[in-house]
């Protein structure tokens, strides 16, 4: 995948590196530039870009290592170490004496860069992928700060398209041939978007590597094809469903964009009258060569550790930053979850039992963890209620505390090393409630009571935000501006993820206690079953209480401690857990977490949660969009719909009324350090801009 220079002298230098302490070798730098037009950020002045390629040497037989699935089955070098690569970014001060000494590191989501979009307000339109000499950065919160950012690939089986950062990991072997097995694959709307496809990659993405079918026969490959209408068998079930099968004449291992029946393919299927857009289809094959995928976890380990602690690399190329003080790790979404299972599997400590991550902020994960330490593993599979609920994402442990499994009778927990946890902000919006099953990052599975957390870790609620979304990002109706039935919510949490950032620094830094956790309880009734939860009238239009279920899942003998080898790829139930979700008040906000200005004071409503239209599969949750409801003008107008919340005009007699509340939300925020100064001068400032279009 990527070209390897220097191939004599690398290998060379790689004799003398010890088995035991082999980590990064190369830091191969391929570009160096200055970003955002030489823009100077407060007292730090301007920032450059390093671009490269870092590469690695492991030994299979680390305690350390050895948990990573089939690190015992793939190829070594002569020093019997496993050796791979993966691109790396870098962003830092050109003048390196301006430098803070915190280096922020993400984790990326598929080879994508989100950080920066959410806290540095970077309009929707720039491409944080390809950063360039011109690329506006936005208000530059971590530049100003003089931090140091950080990322670096762990995701195998991600094409180099779109600028993600990928990786080059060896392939598992077995008696010297690539390791087969069987698999599941889904196709659903993230495959179809707003089409009725005829064919797909066997990834069912076009930006992820296939599992090549180990034969085009499907009696050799074993393979059968099912269809159904959701991935759930009730609107909030803990079962994964199989559903029904295709004939087997009608569909084929082939590559067929134009209609059957296509060309012969190991890496494509062929339906005959196309896809269904409005339905879930599940393939299972065998499939051969698998990465060594559960890498990804040591090329996080030791790229940090490299940074913080060498001075140089093997062949003496100087570190591209230095006096790292503290290093604070942050995931969004699938890098959220990655960071989850990278603390659970014991990543947090290096080769040379030295914290890697000092502080994390684990944004948008939910209860769940990532599909990466497995063979054929999947990790960029995204569990909702209406699909891909087949991955293993959320088996015991779910809290970071520790606590005794109830299947096998010991303690476990996300965090289980005292010496190397970091100080963690785990932050959720309304959207990881109702999808990604956030309730059991505090609840019992039982839904019966609240548990206590450990000292380390803060949780929060964003009340009323969708996971993700950019500065200035349009209202939307999902694939086509057709599959959500309500618009898009676009309630943009940068300011109040920046405050939890530097609360988040303050704490690693060793200045203080930061906020303490914010987010909804059962014991104060702000966390509630769904079904019988109270909405507004408007709100509950087509809802039928779904959420995305939850469960333990038996994957098999070969699975445990979210690793191993699957055996059932349809998971069987072992024990059913209760989902609850935030209650709201009577604009439809939830009421617990913290309200951001536009929450507390509202101009419509902003849901963390949409539903599919017929044309998508009604009924169902709208994958991770979130909905805005804008408020009736007034009461007449609120009647006329059936709108039970309060209209406008009942709840502001004039828009100065507004902009008052907006001041006393805000200062609120503020003396709660939840929002900065500086943007909350922002926010009333765009308020006050507004009064004259009211």
């Amino acid at each position: 995948m990527f070209k390897k220079i220097h191939l004599v002298g690398i290998s060379l230098m790689l004799l003398s590196i010890s088995p035991v302490n082999a980590r990064v070798t190369q830091l191969e730098i391929t570009e160096i530039i200055t970003v955002a037009g030489g823009k100077q950020f407060g007292d730090i002045g301007a920032y450059e870009k390093v671009s490269g390629i870092a590469y690695f040497e492991l030994s299979p037989d680390h305690k350390r290592n050895k948990i990573i699935t089939d690190i015992g089955r793939t190829s070594t070098n002569a020093n019997g170490n496993v050796e791979f690569n993966a691109e790396f970014e870098i962003l830092r001060p050109v003048n390196p004496s301006n430098a803070s000494g915190t280096l922020f590191v993400e984790a990326p989501s598929q080879g994508e860069k989100l950080s920066l979009g959410l806290l540095h307000d970077i309009d929707e339109t720039i491409d944080l992928n390809f950063i360039d000499e011109n690329t506006e950065l936005g208000n530059g919160f971590l530049f100003e700060r003089g931090h140091t950012i950080a990322w670096i690939a762990w995701q195998s089986q991600i094409e180099p398209v779109g600028h993600r950062l990928v990786v080059d990991f060896p392939a598992a072997n077995e008696n010297k041939q690539p390791v087969t097995g069987f698999i599941l694959t889904e196709f659903n709307g993230k495959s179809f978007k707003d089409q009725n496809p005829y064919t797909l990659p066997l990834s069912g993405r076009e930006f992820i590597k296939s599992f090549p079918t180990i034969s085009r026969n499907k009696g050799t490959a074993k393979a059968s094809l099912f269809v159904m209408e959701s991935g759930s068998t009730d609107a909030s079930s803990s079962a994964v469903r199989k559903g029904e099968e295709v004939p087997a004449d009608q569909w084929e291992f082939a590559y067929c964009p134009d209609g059957w029946p296509g060309e012969i393919s190991t890496s494509f299927i062929c339906v005959r009258n196309g896809f269904l857009k409005n339905r879930n289809y599940h393939l299972l094959y065998q499939a051969i060569g698998s990465p060594v995928m559960g890498l990804g976890l040591a090329t996080t380990r030791d790229f940090i550790s490299y940074l913080k602690h060498e001075d140089k690399d093997t062949l003496g190329n100087p570190n591209p930053i230095s006096d790292v003080k503290h290093v604070i790790c942050q995931g969004i979404g699938q890098g959220a979850k990655y960071l989850r299972d990278f603390l659970y599997q014991g990543f947090n400590v290096d080769l040379n039992k030295q914290r890697v991550c000092d502080g994390m902020s684990i944004h948008a994960a939910g209860v769940e963890k990532t599909y990466l330490n497995y063979r054929f593993s999947q990790p960029y599979r995204v569990s909702t209620q209406h699909s891909e609920r087949f991955i293993p994402d959320m088996n015991f442990p779910r809290q970071y505390s520790v606590r005794i499994n109830p299947f096998l009778k010991f303690p476990d927990g996300i965090l289980k090393k005292p010496a190397f946890d970091p100080y963690i902000f785990h932050t959720d919006t309304s959207t990881e409630y109702w999808q990604s099953r956030a309730s059991l990052v505090g609840a019992s599975e039982g839904g019966t009571m609240d548990f206590s957390e450990s000292s380390r870790v803060r949780k929060f609620l964003l009340s009323g935000a969708e996971s993700y979304n950019r500065f200035n990002s349009l209202a939307h109706n999902g694939y086509g501006e057709r599959q959500c039935f309500f618009p898009s919510n676009n309630l943009h949490i940068g300011a109040l993820m920046r405050a939890l950032m530097s609360n988040l620094e303050y704490w690693v830094a060793g200045k203080g206690k930061p906020v303490d956790s914010i987010y909804p309880k059962i014991y104060d009734e702000t966390l509630v079953e769904a079904k019988s939860m109270f909405l507004p009238s408007l709100v509950k239009q087509n809802f039928r209480g779904a959420l995305n279920g939850s469960g333990d899942m038996e994957f098999g003998p070969r699975v445990k401690f979210n690793r191993g080898l699957v055996d059932l790829l349809i998971p069987e139930v072992i024990a059913n857990h209760k989902v609850l979700v935030p209650a709201v008040d009577q604009f439809g906000h939830d009421i617990a977490g913290i309200r951001h200005p536009h929450i507390e004071v509202p101009m419509g409503t902003h849901l963390g949660w949409n539903i599919r239209t017929t044309e998508f599969g009604g009924g169902d949750l709208c994958d991770e969009n979130g909905s805005f409801i804008p408020l009736s003008i007034d009461d007449s107008a609120a009647g006329a719909a059936n709108d039970s919340r309060p209209s406008l005009l009942a709840t502001y007699s004039d828009y100065q009324t507004y902009v008052e509340k907006i001041n006393e939300a805000t200062a609120a925020l503020v003396s709660q350090k939840l929002l900065l100064p500086k943007d909350a001068a922002i926010l009333i400032e765009q308020v006050e801009q507004n009064m004259l279009m009211h």
